[in-house]
């Protein structure tokens, strides 16, 4: 039976939820996954994850904030790699949440919550995108458009499915055209 460990520290929960949640989000999908069942995996009263989280597109961005945060220390581990490894980097990353990008995409019109999550992370890429842009040569003039057409070329990569070989021709060759 599901109990709630008040004897637990909040944040210990929080990464129990969420971890369960990620889980079963990557397993079931999203939509597929109740609160109720992300409790009972969690081994918690199913009103304990009301505690923390408003409803389940909240649990959602913090599963996915969980993800970001995980994935930051190898993004600025690879600084001096090449451009493409990087890239090819993000993908495998974002990847590696599973369908949950997609998720995301389905929820946007749904949750404004979900729709400013995604809204962020889209920024924070494109920042980034641009920086390395620059940093690689190209005017930053033309440094915005081109990391949005990166974007787009990501997010068909992600969207589509590709071999690893014609994964690193289409990034490489993208990278080749911009820079």
């Amino acid at each position: 039976m599901a109990r709630n460990k008040r004897h637990l520290d909040q944040k210990v929960k929080k990464e129990e939820i969420e971890t369960v949640a990620m889980s079963l989000f990557k397993e079931q999908g999203y939509d597929k996954t109740s609160m109720a069942t992300v409790a009972k995996e969690a081994g918690v009263a199913a009103n304990t994850i009301y505690w923390y989280y408003e409803n389940k597109d909240d649990l959602l961005i913090a599963v996915l904030n969980r993800e970001v945060m995980q994935a930051m220390p190898l993004v600025l581990a690879m600084q001096s790699a090449p451009l493409s490894e990087r890239v090819l980097t993000l993908i495998a990353q974002v990847e590696s949440a599973g369908a949950l990008m997609t998720d995301v995409h389905a929820r946007v019109s749904h949750s404004d919550v979900v729709k400013q999550w995604h809204d962020r992370f889209h920024q924070m890429v494109e920042q980034l995108s641009i920086s390395e842009l620059i940093k690689a040569g190209v005017s930053p003039e033309h440094a915005a458009c081109d990391a949005r057409l990166m974007i787009y070329v990501i997010e068909g990569l992600l969207a589509h499915p590709h071999t690893m070989e014609e994964r690193v021709q289409v990034v490489e060759h993208a990278l080749a055209k911009l820079i």
